[in-house]
Formats: structure tokens, C-alpha cells, sequence
């Protein structure tokens, strides 16, 4: 019997199982591993031989599409040709007459890096690649120019949706970037396009309010810095805020407990967050210094930041929010929660990876299993870009 859509969608592998065939027609069938994977091969006889044919991976590669490539397959065979051979000769033609299209490296490009990636975010990815960028999926990567790049971005901005545009050229960028390592394309179309410079200040999409540009975060980093009055917990938790943008509740909660200074990592127990998992923020070398200088002075509390009635306690909710008041910045221009959109906003027109960011932001996508492949691989980019990050910080405070 053929296989349905629905079935498709819900089937996966017993737990008994490594693995599971689901047959559907003309030798099409659906291999189900037992990490979720679902990948769509094709069975023929070739020259006396069964061989099998990769037709992708589901969800990229739908059911139709599926049936529909088994059928050129058994197209290729009716004339003599081995599909598997056939496949391999043209990729060699596309690699050497440098006419690779965007929709093929793409989709290559998109199965190896999907791995890492939760259901969500892979559908996403998906979507930005087959849909927003329908205009140049086609398109040989070479004759892809920037102006066809900008379109796409101003297209999002004209749908009301430009809060897409930062984390869409960070994937066009990087697809780009990988076809020049591979000597297919001699330029990337991507490499001087700014959304500052395209589409202005980028409205954080946000609960609480958030300072982006740069001259204000200035400002503001070094209104927090250097004014001292006040009660020290409130001073140095409000000064490393910014610099780790955990959300307020987990910055105050901290405890020295999960301080890992010769990993250079904050360990936080799922307990303490709010997606109920474990979190790993990695420490730039001004987050050490301060967390080491501070160490001296509260470390006879579990907390970091110890409450000024009771050291069993941590500082409370509120003095953080008091504190930017009374620094002249109230609730419509900057608060506590703010700092973690303001990292956001400012590492996605940077062109760091908007995977790591968002692991770095701790929110939650993907599934279990994927979440911790994705955690494992991009903790030596997250240390990278908070370095990064702490170095910008300190850079623009005494450039304004």
C-alpha cells in the first residue's frame, strides 16, 4: 500500500529498532532511524545489480517531490542510464563549467548543516531558502549580484515582516561564503550589505524596551561603569548584565557554585532557567576578571549577589530596575531584560551565526536530541562571539 502524506509525518522507529524501512511504489521507500531522521531512497536494477538511489531528506524533500524524482530516476533507467552515475556526472559538470545553481548548493549545503538544527528551525531555513529567496533559487550562484540580495531584504521590509531580513542574510551569507571556499563563485554578493545601512534601526521585537544603536549603548555602558554610588551587589550585577545577557531573574540568582573559572564557563542547572534545561554561558575574559575581583567580596554567600537585608537571600527583583531609573533610564528606554534584545539585535547585523545567538539567548527550538548536538557544536563560536562581544562593549564605550 502507498504511503500518505499523514503517514509520513507520523511515523518513526520503535524503540526496539535502529531502524525501519516504509515502502511506497515503483521501489520508493522511506528509511526511519532511530534519532528521527527520515531519508527517502529509491531501489532499481542496474546491469543485474540492485543499487539505491539518495532522493533527500524528509521534510526538505516531501512525499510528491520524492515520488516525482523516483520517476526521473525510472525515466533515466528506461533509456539505458544509471541515475546513481548520472547524479555524480552532473554535479562534476555543474563543479567545472562553475554553473552551479543556488538551489543546488543550497539544498546541499542546508542537509549538512540541518543535523544540528531542530524541526523548527530546519522548516524555517527551508522556508527562507525556497520561498523568500524564490527570486534566485534558480539562479547560478555566479550571476547572483547584491542588488538581487537587497531586493529580498527590502521584500521582507514591504510584507512588515524586516525583523526576518537579519537572520535571512546570515543564512544567505554563510551558504555564499562556503561556494567561494569551494572555488565556485570568485565573490560573495553578500559580503558589504549592512540591514543598518538597508533598512535603518531594526525595532526589536521585544516585551521591554532595548537600546540598539550603538552610540547610545555607549552611552549607557559607560553610565553603568563608571558611576559607583550606591549598593555594590546593584552596581557590579547591573555591570555584568550586559556583558552575558541572561535574563535579570538568572543573573540575580547566580551562584558561585556554578562558577567554573578554569572552564571559563557559567553552568546553570535547568532549575534555574526558564526553558527547564541546562545552560552554558562562556566567559570573556572581562566577565573573569570582574566575577574573580567580586569573588573577594561575597563569596561568604552561595549567591553572587547577595540581598542587603540577608546573605541566604539574592538581591531582589526590583534594584535593577531602580538602578537604570536613577541612572535616567526608565522603562521606555532601557531595562534590565533589554540587554538581552540590544545582544540580539547588534550580533545579527554583525553576521555572527543566528544559531549561536540564539543558543546563546537560551531559547528553546528543535528537539532534545538536536538541541544538544547544537549546543556541543556551537559552544566554541559562542565563546568566540562573547569575547567578541565584551571586546565591542569596552570598543564603543570609549569611541562616543
Amino acid at each position: 500500500m502507498s504511503l500518505t502524506a499523514a503517514q509520513v509525518k507520523n511515523l518513526s522507529c520503535p524503540t526496539n529498532k535502529k531502524q525501519i524501512k516504509k515502502h511506497d511504489s515503483n521501489g520508493l521507500f522511506l528509511l526511519v532511524k532511530e534519532n528521527g531522521s527520515k531519508l527517502w531512497r529509491v531501489r532499481y536494477q542496474y546491469s543485474g545489480k540492485q543499487q539505491e538511489l539518495a532522493l533527500g531528506k524528509y521534510p526538505l524533500v516531501s512525499l510528491h517531490e520524492a515520488r516525482k524524482k523516483t520517476v526521473e530516476a525510472r525515466l533515466l533507467l528506461a533509456q539505458g542510464i544509471n541515475p546513481t552515475e548520472e547524479r555524480r556526472e552532473r554535479k562534476k559538470s555543474a563543479i567545472y563549467s562553475n554553473e552551479s545553481l543556488f538551489s543546488d548548493f543550497s539544498i546541499k549545503w542546508f542537509e549538512k548543516q540541518e543535523a544540528g538544527w531542530g524541526i523548527d528551525h530546519s522548516k524555517k531555513v527551508k522556508r527562507w531558502l525556497v520561498e523568500t529567496c524564490s527570486s534566485i533559487f534558480h539562479m547560478p550562484m555566479r550571476k547572483i549580484e547584491p542588488r538581487d540580495i537587497t531586493s529580498i531584504l527590502l521584500g521582507l521590509e514591504k510584507k512588515g515582516t524586516a525583523k526576518q531580513a537579519a537572520p535571512v542574510l546570515s543564512i544567505v551569507n554563510r551558504i555564499f561564503r562556503s561556494a567561494k571556499a569551494k572555488h565556485l563563485i570568485t565573490a560573495t554578493p553578500t559580503e558589504h550589505i549592512s540591514i543598518k545601512d538597508l533598512l535603518g534601526p531594526m525595532p526589536a521585537v521585544r516585551h521591554m524596551s532595548a537600546i540598539t544603536c550603538p552610540k547610545e549603548l555607549s552611552q549607557l555602558i559607560s553610565d553603568i561603569d563608571d558611576n559607583q554610588g550606591g549598593a555594590f551587589c546593584t552596581i557590579q550585577c547591573l555591570k555584568l548584565i550586559p556583558r552575558i545577557f541572561l535574563r535579570p531573574s538568572e543573573v540575580r540568582n547566580l551562584k558561585w557554585e556554578y562558577i567554573d573559572f578554569e572552564e571559563s564557563l557559567i553552568r546553570l542547572p535547568a532549575s534555574d532557567m526558564k526553558g527547564k534545561r541546562d545552560h552554558l554561558v562562556p566567559m570573556s575574559i572581562q566577565v573573569t576578571a570582574q566575577l574573580k575581583e567580586l569573588q573577594k567580596f561575597t563569596s561568604y554567600s552561595v549567591y553572587l549577589f547577595p540581598g542587603s537585608r540577608s546573605s541566604t537571600n539574592p538581591i531582589s527583583k526590583n534594584v535593577l530596575t531602580t538602578r537604570l531609573r536613577l541612572l535616567g533610564y526608565d522603562g521606555s528606554i532601557m531595562t534590565a531584560h533589554g540587554f538581552r534584545s540590544t545582544a540580539s539585535t547588534l550580533l545579527n547585523e554583525r553576521d555572527w551565526s543566528y544559531e549561536a545567538i540564539e543558543a546563546q539567548l537560551a531559547h528553546l527550538t528543535g528537539t532534545p536530541t538536536s538541541r544538544a548536538y547544537n549546543r556541543a557544536l556551537r559552544l566554541i563560536e559562542r565563546k568566540k562571539m562573547m569575547q567578541w562581544w565584551s571586546d565591542y562593549l569596552e570598543e564603543i564605550k570609549h569611541k562616543y
